[in-house]
């Protein structure tokens, strides 16, 4: 049997926990709650600062996702901010979202996952691309978000429709290091907005201007938990989904659909199954130390061998054929995943081989075939795949690579030859001079 790693990867769960600043301002936000009921959440809604708010029971987590629509919160009754950032840290989803009152609290939650909020009253203003039915207060504050990422991963079924349906945003903006690769930048401020205050005349630089104005971001952590963070409370809100722009209704309604599903892990999820490696013939590798049965004598006469018994042993030279069976979470199911970029290496420290796997988008099976280093050693099959939206896969698989046996070489080697003439020459010539030296008259 060749070798086979079990199935890694999993969907997210639908134990959400909702938290407000007042259960009053519930009905404002019921067209979004019930989209996740009908994804099938079980919502369970609190007040941010309810004594009976709890993460854990027993060691045990009692949510998967949270959604903090909570932004005026300072501090809770019974948990605290490091425990949703531990939440976060233990797999936990979180979406969070704010206004321009965003409370120091949640301004130092956000910090810790790399986000970093505008100023307090700051807000996203634009002179062109406004929408002026929702702007009670003619301060351009409300902004008809044009410039979304160009994913299908994040966005889903709206992905390149923000240009046509705009996203209605009245709030705060943030930055993110452009150097962050754990952070995705879902929808921008167009390239007339800028944030700043609205109480006062302009008289220094704006927090900042453009594109460099994030409204909606998201954040993946290296345990592939999800924070996704919008400057805009009312994003979400009833009102917002129903606006008409132009004839139209706002893209709000399907925006917020499509990157809840990818913050709750309900898309860009990866998973691999079924890790198979063998010699191209076939022939699963050899095991380094087979187990031995033991005469009835005491063990310390036969001791364990410091080494693993089950090391599966390649050779130098071997021709080895390593797949692997990628699926994507999409729809609510399980779909084979199809790539031309994902590549396996073969490490020893440092990787001596690298090779483009091959996909069949049918089955979702990525197979590499390669020849064995000629270096022995204890070697990694590893495969790294991280691309924007997606979950990290990492799929390390330890196997031995030795050398050839004394048996194992050619009986004559072609590099061999010269030494094979010099012997035979010093062979010939010895002998020749013997029957010179013993016959010669003289």
């Amino acid at each position: 049997m060749p070798y086979y790693a079990p199935l890694q990867g999993e969907a997210g769960g639908k134990r959400t926990l909702v938290l407000l600043d007042n259960l009053d301002h519930l009905p404002s936000y019921s067209v979004f709650f019930s989209d996740l009921s009908a994804r099938g959440h079980v919502l369970s809604f609190y007040q941010a600062e309810s004594p009976n708010l709890a993460l854990k029971r027993y060691g045990e987590k009692l949510y998967d996702n949270i959604v903090f629509f909570a932004p005026s919160t300072e501090s809770f009754s019974s948990i605290s901010f490091d425990d949703v950032s531990e939440f976060v840290q233990e797999g936990g989803n979180v979406l969070v979202a704010g206004n321009k009152r965003l409370s120091d609290g949640v301004r130092e939650l956000l910090e810790s996952f790399g986000v970093l909020v505008d100023k307090k009253d700051t807000e996203v203003i634009d002179h062109f691309e406004n929408f002026d039915a929702l702007d009670f207060n003619r301060q351009h504050t409300v902004v008809q978000a044009k410039n979304a990422i160009a994913s299908s991963v994040v966005l889903g079924d709206f992905n390149g429709k923000a240009s046509q349906t705009p996203v209605l945003f009245k709030g705060i903006g943030h930055k993110i290091k452009k150097d962050n690769i754990l952070a995705v930048r879902i929808l921008k401020g167009n390239p007339t907005s800028y944030s700043y205050f609205t109480s006062k005349a302009i008289t220094d630089a704006p927090e900042s201007t453009g594109e460099q104005t994030s409204l909606v971001s998201g954040l993946q952590g290296r345990n592939n938990a999800r924070v996704v963070f919008a400057g805009s409370l009312d994003l979400f809100s009833n009102q917002y989904f129903g606006a008409q722009i132009a004839g139209r209704t706002s893209g709000n309604r399907d925006f917020c659909r499509e990157v809840t599903k990818w913050g709750f892990a309900e898309s860009g999820v990866l998973r691999f199954r079924n890790i198979v490696h063998h010699k191209s013939d076939g022939t699963p590798p050899d095991v380094i130390l087979h187990e031995k049965e033991r005469p009835d004598l005491p063990a310390t006469l036969y001791p364990d061998p410091e080494i693993t018994r089950n090391s599966l042993v390649y050779r130098i030279k071997d021709e080895i054929v390593y797949s692997m069976v990628v699926e994507e979470f999409k729809n609510g199911d399980w779909q084979p995943f199809s790539a031309d970029d994902m590549q396996m290496e073969f490490v020893m420290l440092d990787a001596y081989v690298r090779k483009t796997m091959k996909s069949n988008s049918d089955t979702g099976k990525f197979v590499a075939q390669f020849t064995a280093p000629d270096s022995y050693g204890i070697f990694k099959f590893r495969v790294l795949y991280r691309r924007e939206g997606y979950t990290v896969l990492h799929a390390e698989t330890q196997v031995s690579i030795r050398p050839f046996k004394h048996n194992e070489y050619e009986r004559f080697i072609f590099s061999a030859y010269p030494y094979y003439a010099s012997a035979f020459s010093a062979t010939i010539a010895f002998f020749v001079f013997s029957v010179f030296f013993l016959f010669s008259s003289d």
